[in-house]
């Protein structure tokens, strides 16, 4: 777990940084990130990645996310004695694998709100939006199988 004394280090962050100037040049998207282990005082990278969203032509490529898989596959489902460091704050998509991973601290560069006030400097506020703020629709029907093969299995103390 980490302890609520923690300070981010500067190092890790400008190693994420570093990923995402290699995911730039190599034609993606400049998001780095970095998995740092917590074990006493010391602060060890276990992972550290760049963007692939362009790069693998996947939506769902997320340097974040990528990378909480890479280190839950060796260290195990849940990480809270490990810190995400990200240049730009995770989507919805990766803040949710961070409650799910359990991860201890997420550290970010760039906020939600920095992202969109360059878009809008620029004229080109939907481009630099993340989904979370987004006004997209997405239309969700549940309830269809689910609901009713929960209901069975409950009445049948399955």
């Amino acid at each position: 777990m980490i302890p609520a004394a923690y300070k981010p280090k500067k190092k890790f962050m400008q190693l994420a940084i570093a990923e995402a100037k290699r995911a730039r040049d190599r034609g993606d998207y400049a998001i780095g990130a970095v998995i740092t282990r917590l074990t006493g005082r010391r602060e060890v990278v276990i992972a550290s990645a760049g963007n692939r969203v362009k790069t693998s032509g996947s939506s769902i490529k997320h340097v974040e996310l990528e990378t909480l898989k890479y280190v839950s596959s060796g260290y195990g489902r849940y990480l809270p004695d490990f810190v995400l460091y990200s240049t730009h704050e995770p989507c919805a998509m990766c803040a949710g694998a961070c409650v799910w991973s359990r991860i201890g601290a997420v550290v970010y560069g760039v906020s939600q709100e920095d992202i969109a006030a360059f878009g809008r400097k620029r004229g080109t506020e939907d481009r630099w939006l993340s989904p979370t703020r987004m006004q997209k629709t997405v239309q969700l029907r549940g309830s269809i199988v689910a609901l009713p093969y929960v209901n069975k299995k409950v009445r049948n103390g399955d």
